[in-house]
């Protein structure tokens, strides 16, 4: 989940592009690897990334992390929103057209912070729904 596609040969090992950000492999629930929400990937090398990178689930490879995309943007989110520093991961469902924060049981309301209130309100300006996964459980919050 924390590597992005890179150019690289069948020889050359993955690139982690989110630098040491694996927060994503802690939060998020990987069907096929039956590894449930807000337990650590045992295929996770906290800090540095995926072991099996380039034979990762669908679901991983499919997972895009918002602040990672945002980086790319000429107004990316803020530093600050990293998930590994924030403590919430924000993805998409539905064809990106709603926004599910993920957070584990101890940070379920870390999405209150300061910080995040320029983020929520660009998407709720632009009507996009935003929903809190808690346990597995979507709950709409704006």
């Amino acid at each position: 989940m924390t590597n992005a596609a890179t150019s690289q040969t069948p020889d050359t090992p993955p690139r982690n592009d989110c630098g040491t950000c694996t927060y994503c492999c802690r939060v998020m629930k990987v069907k096929e690897l039956n590894k449930p929400a807000n337990t650590a990937c045992t295929h996770c090398v906290e800090g540095s990334g995926c072991t099996i990178y380039n034979e990762r689930p669908d679901s991983c490879r499919q997972y895009e992390c918002l602040w990672f995309r945002s980086q790319q943007f000429d107004k990316p989110l803020s530093p600050a929103l990293r998930p590994d520093r924030c403590k919430v991961v924000m993805g998409t469902i539905n064809n990106g057209n709603e926004i599910v924060l993920y957070m584990e049981p101890a940070h379920q309301t870390a999405w209150q912070q300061p910080a995040f209130s320029e983020a929520l309100g660009l998407f709720v300006t632009r009507g996009i729904p935003v929903y809190v996964s808690d346990n597995d459980q979507l709950r709409r919050i704006f």
